[in-house]
């Protein structure tokens, strides 16, 4: 049976539907980030808004580890790179699920932000990796992690670290 016609759906998921979309619209931006002009602003903040940004705990010499992030643009823009000093290479990627099941990840060029969206970098989903780890990464550690947008430019990052196992259960770099 499809959702739309399960009896949960028509009596209890479908009249609250505007009720949700109306506190995911407001916890996008409250009155605080309306801009000069007195717009308001969907991002809650000129330019790119980074917001709950953080990183898995690696050692020293680890092959990889990975940030996530929520980024949003009021007027568009795209992640085009990102630098972190303690690793030897940092890439921007993507995961995809193949017919079968089966994930892959692969590098991508920039991550887009269209106006207004909320883009999330996840754990399973699009992320930032950061390859040959040269300094170890323990909970409580905030390390830089530079963003380079191509409309922005430059964006520095605190990185709140969290212990491998405590996002969503795995141990490993993504």
């Amino acid at each position: 049976m499809p959702l739309q016609s399960s009896p949960f759906y028509t009596r209890l998921a479908a009249p609250m539907a505007p009720l949700l979309a109306s506190l995911a619209l407001a916890a996008c931006g409250g009155a605080e980030n309306a801009g000069a002009d007195g717009a308001q602003s969907a991002c809650g903040g000129d330019g790119v808004v980074v917001s709950e940004a953080w990183a898995r705990s690696a050692r020293a010499g680890q092959a990889a580890t990975a940030a996530y992030m929520t980024l949003c643009s009021d007027t568009g823009d795209a992640l085009v790179s990102a630098a972190f000093a303690g690793s030897g290479a940092t890439e921007l990627h993507v995961t995809t699920t193949s017919e079968d099941g089966t994930a892959s990840m692969s590098p991508t060029s920039q991550i887009d932000l269209p106006a207004g969206e909320v883009v999330g970098l996840k754990p399973g989903g699009t992320h930032i990796m950061m390859i040959g780890v040269t300094e170890a990464l323990a909970p409580g550690d905030a390390p830089t992690l530079t963003l380079e947008f191509e409309n922005a430019g430059a964006v520095e990052v605190a990185l709140e670290v969290r212990d491998a196992m405590s996002a969503d259960g795995h141990s490993g770099g993504h």
